[in-house]
């Protein structure tokens, strides 16, 4: 009974084979299900870093068609004018902004990997004249190469070519020169297959962002919901907080979404259940929690905190079941230090909106006069595509009924809220 047991234990995916090495076993099935505990996170791990290689080739064909589509656009009458040059590049820096989130979020799951986020980030985003924002911007100006479609499609699709490659090259040489088995450790210091560690740092990256989420959240209700002392919110001013609050839990799920996809061989049951913690049409979803807080500032505070608490203990319940981390202690929402993973010198590049202009969570607030909104556009378009593809429906919310925030139309069939900057 005991090697039988043993010997079905071996076939789980996420087996924890620190368990299995500290064991002293001599019979040859405990051996043989060492040995195949240890085989089966060996195909993982590779999965895992094949889906990282992929992702970051994924990421620069994407560009590719949206920034082709939008040169199309650029030109459609004729020569574009100075403003339609900016807005060109405000929408172009959105989307290398979203795709340089993404993968920064992918890279972080890593251990050690905060120097390869940091490169990567300066690839994309960074002021030094070769980073990719940079290059298109003086594509674009340049009117040599400005003047057509044609030769401002193919000057694009170079540097793309180029800065992939370069940021391709970087992983792979961190992923071949880095002991990501021998840094996978657990909290006590013992050794864990690497989508362990990688499903623990998911779990802490989703606490970070839903903590920032709600810290911000207060923050946002105050200047809009409660503005000039009022204690009681207007329905107009509910339902554009709502669909702006959607907005960004559509960020937190393109985040999450983006992680889980690195974990291809066994996600498909997994999606599901994170789509209904966070905007299923049940009491119990962080989105309808939301929804059903008071619109009186006596007790809305404090209603938003349990709502966002209840909604990461959702959340966290299946990503624990599906990392095998069921030992883990449960989390609780922090309410400080919290990180960015974009870092602080690239808010220039979006003029704050990295850090919701002020208000602590990505695109979340009130956006400066000088914002340009096509670069919110240009943001919103890879999130939206992004979390369809990777089964995330955000509701719109339409009707407000009495002394609540709102109701929202039956998930799936709605589009993620527009108010986002």
């Amino acid at each position: 009974m005991s090697n039988q047991r043993k010997k079905s234990m071996a076939f789980r995916p996420s087996l924890n084979d620190s368990g299995l090495e500290t064991r002293t076993v001599l019979s040859g099935g405990g051996l043989a299900a060492a040995a195949q505990a240890n085989i089966a996170n060996a195909m993982q791990t590779r999965l895992i870093l094949s889906a990282l290689r992929n992702q970051n080739r994924a990421a620069a064909n994407n560009l590719r068609t949206l920034i082709d589509s939008q040169v199309a656009q650029l030109f459609a009458n004729g020569p574009p004018t100075a403003q339609q040059r900016a807005d060109f590049n405000a929408q172009v820096s959105g989307e290398v902004f979203a795709k340089a989130f993404q993968l920064s979020s992918q890279n972080s799951l890593l251990p050690g990997s905060t120097r390869l986020v940091s490169m990567l980030q300066n690839s994309l985003l960074g002021n030094g004249r070769n980073s990719l924002l940079t290059r298109i911007q003086n594509f674009s100006q340049r009117v040599g190469i400005s003047g057509s479609p044609q030769r401002l499609e193919a000057a694009i699709s170079h540097q793309l070519n180029t800065t992939f490659a370069g940021t391709g090259a970087r992983l792979n040489n961190f992923l071949a020169t880095t002991p990501l088995n021998r840094l996978s450790v657990d909290q006590t210091g013992q050794r864990i297959p690497l989508q362990q560690f990688m499903g623990s740092q998911i779990i802490s990256q989703l606490g970070n962002t839903l903590g920032s989420l709600a810290q911000s959240f207060n923050t946002n209700a105050n200047s809009s919901l409660f503005a000039n002392g009022a204690t009681t919110a207007t329905p107009a001013n509910q339902l554009a907080f709502l669909n702006q609050a959607g907005g960004a839990l559509g960020t937190a799920a393109f985040q999450l979404g983006s992680d889980i996809s690195l974990f291809p061989f066994n996600s498909s049951g997994v999606g599901p259940q994170l789509q209904s913690a966070l905007f299923g049409n049940t009491p119990t979803s962080l989105f309808t929690q939301l929804q059903n807080l008071p619109n009186s500032s006596t007790n809305f505070s404090t209603a938003a905190a349990n709502a966002f608490n209840g909604g990461f203990s959702s959340l966290t319940s299946p990503l624990n079941d599906f990392f095998f981390l069921k030992g883990s202690p449960n989390l609780s929402l922090p309410t400080s230090q919290f990180t960015n993973v974009i870092g602080p010198s690239f808010a220039s590049v979006s003029n704050g909106f990295s850090d919701g202009f002020g208000s602590g969570f990505m695109g979340f607030g009130t956006a400066p006069t000088t914002f340009n909104t096509n670069f919110g556009t240009g943001f919103n378009n890879i999130v939206t595509t992004t979390n369809f593809g990777n089964g995330f429906n955000v509701p719109t919310v339409n009707t407000l009924p009495t002394g609540v925030i709102g109701t929202t139309t039956s998930p799936g069939t709605g589009t993620t809220g527009t108010t986002m900057a």
